[in-house]
C-alpha cells in the first residue's frame, strides 16, 4: 500500500527548505519522508498533535540524549522546530545510518539495555501523561465483534476465547488493579519496537520517540514484550521466545530493578497490553493477515500469556 503523497504538503516542505523529498511517505500509512534538510539527510514525520505535547517530546528526547540515552532529537534549525501546519503538527530528525534489527543475541541484549536507560534515565521534563482508557458497553461489543470476524478465521477456537475474555473483564479486572496500585511511571516509549530501532555498531538508537507518554514503565515494558517483533521483516516472525526474552529482561534489569508491586502486577500488565494495545494489533485491518511473516508473528500473539515471561 502506498504512503501519503509528498503532493499534499507544500506548505509543510516549503517550511523546513525541504529537498529532495520522494514522492511518497516511506511509511504505508503515516506521514514520513526521507529528505535534505539544510544540507542534512533528515526525516520530516507528523508528531504529536497538539504543540504542547510536541514540545515535551522534543525537551524529553534531548533530556535523554543529554543522559546519553541514544534516541533523535529534533534537528536545530532556524525555523520552527516542532511546527504546526495543516492541522498537524511536524518534526525534523536527522536521518539515522545504521543496520536494521535481525534478532541476534547481541542486539537483543542492547535493546533491553536501552530500555532500561530509558527509564532510569534523570531529568525534570515529562512526556504528556498516560491516559487511563474508559470503555463503554458499545466499545466492548465492537473488540469482541472484531476478534470473531478478522482474528478466528485465523486461530484456534480456544484463543479467541481467551482474547475475548480478557477484552470484556478488562474494566472490572484489569483496569482497576493497574491504575491504582502505585506502580513507578516514567517517560516511556509505548512504541518500543524493532522497527523503531536502528543499530550503529551493535548499539541501537529510537528513531521514533514520538509516540512516548509518562507513565508506569512496568505497562511500557510488557508492551515491549509482546509487540517488539511486529511489522519487521528481518526479525523472527513471533514473539520473543524463552531464551530471547531471559537476554531481554536481564539487559533491562540491569538498569532498572522492579519494585515489589510491579512483579505482583506483572501478570496482569501483560493481559493490560495485551487488552488494549494487541487486541488492536490483532484486528486493526484485515490485510494486515495476508503477508505470511506478519500472519505468523499475529498468530502468535493471540496466543500470548503472562508465562511466557517470566521475571528473573
Amino acid at each position: 500500500m502506498p504512503g501519503p503523497a509528498a503532493s499534499e504538503l507544500p506548505e509543510l516542505f516549503a517550511h523546513f527548505g525541504a529537498e529532495a523529498v520522494p514522492k511518497r511517505s516511506a511509511h504505508p500509512h503515516s506521514p514520513v519522508f526521507p529528505c535534505r534538510v539544510s544540507g542534512r539527510r533528515a526525516v520530516i514525520k507528523r508528531t504529536r498533535t497538539r504543540p504542547v505535547d510536541a514540545g515535551a517530546v522534543a525537551a524529553v528526547t534531548r533530556q535523554w540524549a543529554a543522559a546519553g540515552v541514544p534516541v533523535v532529537t529534533p534537528l536545530d534549525l532556524a525555523v520552527a522546530n516542532p511546527v504546526r501546519i495543516g492541522g498537524a503538527t511536524w518534526v525534523a530528525y536527522p536521518f539515522i545510518d545504521g543496520e536494521p534489527y535481525t534478532g541476534t543475541p547481541a542486539q537483543i541484549a542492547a535493546a533491553g539495555d536501552l530500555l532500561g536507560r530509558m527509564h532510569a534515565a534523570p531529568g525534570d521534563a515529562r512526556l504528556p501523561p498516560f491516559a487511563w482508557p474508559e470503555h463503554r458497553a458499545e466499545s466492548v461489543a465492537e473488540d469482541v465483534a472484531a476478534l470473531h470476524a478478522v482474528v478466528a478465521p485465523h486461530v484456534p477456537p480456544d484463543m479467541v476465547a481467551r482474547l475475548e475474555k480478557l477484552v470484556t473483564g478488562f474494566m472490572t479486572e484489569v483496569l482497576p488493579v493497574i491504575r491504582d496500585t502505585p506502580l513507578p511511571t516514567v517517560n516511556g516509549c509505548l512504541d518500543y519496537k524493532a522497527n523503531n530501532l536502528v543499530y550503529r555498531d551493535t548499539a541501537p538508537v529510537l528513531v521514533d520517540p514520538d509516540n512516548g507518554d509518562f507513565a508506569p514503565r512496568l505497562l511500557d515494558l510488557a508492551l515491549a514484550a509482546l509487540l517488539f517483533h511486529t511489522e519487521h521483516d528481518p526479525a523472527p516472525p513471533r514473539l520473543f521466545n524463552g531464551d530471547e526474552w531471559r537476554i531481554f529482561i536481564g539487559a533491562y534489569g540491569r538498569q532498572v530493578r522492579l519494585t515489589g508491586e510491579e512483579r505482583a502486577c506483572w501478570p496482569l500488565a501483560i493481559d493490560y497490553m495485551l487488552s488494549e494495545f494487541g487486541v488492536w494489533a490483532l484486528t486493526n485491518d484485515p490485510d494486515d493477515w495476508i503477508p505470511q511473516r506478519q500472519r505468523a508473528f499475529l498468530r502468535d500473539l493471540a496466543a500470548a500469556e503472562p508465562g511466557r515471561f517470566p521475571l528473573p
